[in-house]
């Protein structure tokens, strides 16, 4: 019988951060799979836990980024946090998830019209005459195994 590992997979255009579980006979598989890349790397959070990122995430067009705290460069597509052990092997992460959530902030554009008055003989009101962009920013929502569909 496989003791499977659990993780923490933040997944950004969603918004959200849930359990899933990682089958440790195919680790960097599963990862991949999970985050949906095939070059990760790795960001460490403290000695017991890393996020898994996608390694060329930043060269893409993004739709939101997330922010760690403490950490200087936004973290590109899904991520994944999981715990590692003493000797670096892929475990499960020792605090709960909502410890997670706390520490991270997902960051996404969000157009605004910006509009002028029309006021002549024959048109009054008004029109858009351009778009701002604002960034939102938003601690992932925790799902919990109920709310995950």
């Amino acid at each position: 019988m496989t003791n499977f590992i659990t993780a923490y997979l933040v997944e950004v255009e969603r918004r959200t951060i849930r359990i899933v579980t990682i089958d440790p006979g195919n680790i960097l598989a599963e990862i991949r799979r999970h985050i949906g890349c095939e070059l990760i790397d790795m960001v460490r959070i403290d000695r017991n836990h890393c996020i898994v990122v996608d390694d060329n995430g930043l060269t893409d067009e993004l739709p939101g980024f997330t922010e760690l705290k403490g950490y200087g460069s936004p973290l590109a597509g899904n991520l994944l946090i999981i715990g590692t052990d003493a000797s670096g092997e892929t475990v499960s992460p020792s605090y709960p998830i909502e410890e997670f959530a706390a520490m991270l902030m997902i960051r996404y554009p969000v157009l605004s019209p910006e509009f002028e008055m029309l006021n002549g003989p024959t048109v009054f009101g008004s029109r858009v005459s351009g778009l701002s962009v604002k960034l939102i920013g938003v601690v992932p929502t925790v799902l919990t195994e109920e709310r995950t569909h």
